[in-house]
């Protein structure tokens, strides 16, 4: 379940997503009641299980049994913090009855955080995948204008046009960023994926920000908003860090 909103004194409007039929919105009529069945089982980022009866204009569910809660995550602000993001990304860049593979990728990512897979790199992997089944694949190898390869230790990237640009064609986009070498290699490592050996690469506190601002400004850009749940990150990493790193930007990424 991705979010809900109140509908009158005791009804909510949920909002679900689903392995066949991508986002929908359902009503769970009576879910504030304090005896309602329903109560417990639609809470955001659990896995449930429902049953729906057709409405005039929203399904209304009449059943719903709670398969995963998520406990590891739940009591842990890191990682909850981090599966608050994963559903409300996925809740932005999705559209009501499509991205039906949305739903095996966000089971999937809260699978891999619920067993303690590293969140920064687990993170930018879900980033990358959900944007390409979104329409929205960034460009880290050519120019997305002209098309041309793009190499070197620094290069140009735009969030807005959604990938690097070569020298030539950086006019279009005076809003274009330096990006560092190891920070685009490594981003194309990710997207070349499978997970499993983007999950290998080591990084340091440095190039860990790195990737998370660009991957951030892609969504924030195809969003066109900021997230409620990356404020809520930054502030328990702010509670937690002493001081910040003076780290180089390095990274150990396998061979392609």
């Amino acid at each position: 379940m991705l979010r809900h909103r109140r509908l009158g004194d005791a009804d909510r409007i949920v909002t679900l997503l689903t392995p066949a039929r991508g986002k929908v919105d359902a009503v769970a009529k009576g879910v504030l009641r304090p005896r309602s069945k329903l109560a417990g089982h639609l809470e955001p980022g659990t896995q449930v299980e429902v049953l729906l009866a057709q409405g005039r204009s929203l399904d209304v569910i009449t059943q719903a049994q709670t398969i995963a809660t998520y406990a590891g995550i739940r009591g842990d602000l890191d990682r909850l913090g981090t599966a608050m993001y994963l559903v409300e990304v996925t809740d932005r860049l999705t559209i009501d009855h499509t991205e039906p593979a949305a739903f095996e990728l966000l089971a999937a990512a809260l699978e891999r955080l619920e067993r303690g897979d590293g969140a920064h790199l687990l993170t930018r992997t879900f980033e990358m995948d959900l944007l390409g089944e979104a329409g929205f694949r960034p460009q880290w190898d050519t120019c997305v204008v002209c098309g041309a390869p793009v190499e070197g230790e620094f290069v140009a990237w735009t969030p807005s046009g959604g990938g690097v640009v070569c020298p030539e064609c950086r006019r279009r986009y005076p809003e274009a960023e330096p990006l560092a070498g190891t920070t685009l290699k490594v981003l194309r490592a990710i997207q070349r994926g499978p997970y499993e050996q983007a999950a290998r690469i080591r990084l340091n506190p440095a190039l860990a920000a790195a990737l998370e601002r660009v991957m951030h400004d892609l969504v924030r850009s195809v969003a066109e908003r900021d997230l409620g749940s990356q404020r809520f990150i930054e502030a328990v990493r702010r509670t937690a860090e002493s001081e910040p790193s003076n780290e180089a930007i390095s990274a150990d990424v396998p061979p392609e």
